[in-house]
């Protein structure tokens, strides 16, 4: 072994010099965590260096940062203007629906005297009919007292009816006869008054009537200015009624007075109509 030589030091040994590996450990293809130091991943290949170079530059790139604020203010800016118009949008939509249930409310209701004539009209073929058999077949006083004396409670609407004004029930109170034919929900009748002579024509709606104290309605005929007479002058005269159901027997009916209005009428006539068998 060789021994320094006196007066001389020993020569300096030097420092041992490792290499330092700027890598990302965890895989960000395939999430492999791999040991300190590795530059390809093991699994999937993916060089870790140039990835770790890759994410730092793309985090501290103000470039990258201008680009996503742009994108956000853009996107900020379709939604502001989408939002302005569907407010727009609705409140069009919304004055719309206001004016149309504005004009719904102020329109007039269509009568059906508006476009059908009792005496001439799309329904004058069928009081022709009930008038023909009023005329051809009249009933005798026979079925006039059977009508009286047996009553038939019934709610048909169908058929041949003599009519009475208040009073005893016997066939010298007879005042006239109806026929009525069903239609649907219409009620198609003639009849014929002896005192005054006249022919009354019209048809009746089965409506839902309310009945005081009643919980539900009970369908019923109501005459809403459908049905009328004419006069000497020839002059249609409309007229409003009702007829309801009298438990024993028969139909009361009510005649108010003509008019084009419901409000508050008066009773001018009250009749009654039993059922001829």
């Amino acid at each position: 072994m060789a021994e320094p030589t006196p007066g001389k030091s020993a020569p300096a040994v030097a420092p041992q010099r490792f290499q330092q590996v700027d890598a990302d450990a965890v895989c960000e293809q395939c999430g492999t965590v791999n040991d300190d130091g590795t530059l390809i991943c093991r699994i999937c290949g993916q060089n870790l260096r140039d990835q770790r170079v890759r994410r730092l530059s793309g985090a501290q790139s103000p470039a990258a940062l201008g680009e996503k604020v742009n994108r956000v203010r853009v996107f900020t800016g379709i939604l502001s203007v989408i939002g302005i118009l569907l407010i727009v949008v609705a409140a069009i939509s919304i004055r719309n629906i206001e004016a149309g249930l504005t004009n719904a409310l102020s329109e007039e209701p269509i009568s059906n005297t508006a476009f059908e004539k009792l005496q001439g009209g799309p329904s004058a073929a069928i009081y022709d009919e009930l008038t023909a058999e009023l005329q051809d077949y009249p009933s005798t006083r026979a079925q006039m007292k059977d009508a009286l004396d047996n009553p038939v409670a019934e709610a048909s609407y169908n058929g041949r009816y003599i009519i009475l004004r208040q009073g005893a029930l016997t066939p010298d109170r007879v005042i006239g006869e109806a026929a009525l034919r069903r239609r649907g929900d219409r009620v198609y009748f003639v009849a014929q008054i002896t005192d005054p002579v006249l022919e009354i024509r019209g048809f009746a709606g089965l409506e839902n009537v309310q009945e005081d104290g009643a919980e539900e309605g009970t369908v019923r005929p109501v005459v809403r200015n459908t049905a009328g007479y004419l006069n000497e002058d020839g002059v249609e005269i409309r007229g409003r009624g009702l007829a309801e159901p009298i438990e024993a027997g028969g139909h009361r009916v009510l005649v108010m007075q003509a008019g084009e209005s419901a409000e508050a009428p008066s009773v001018e006539a009250e009749l009654f109509a039993y059922r001829i068998r």
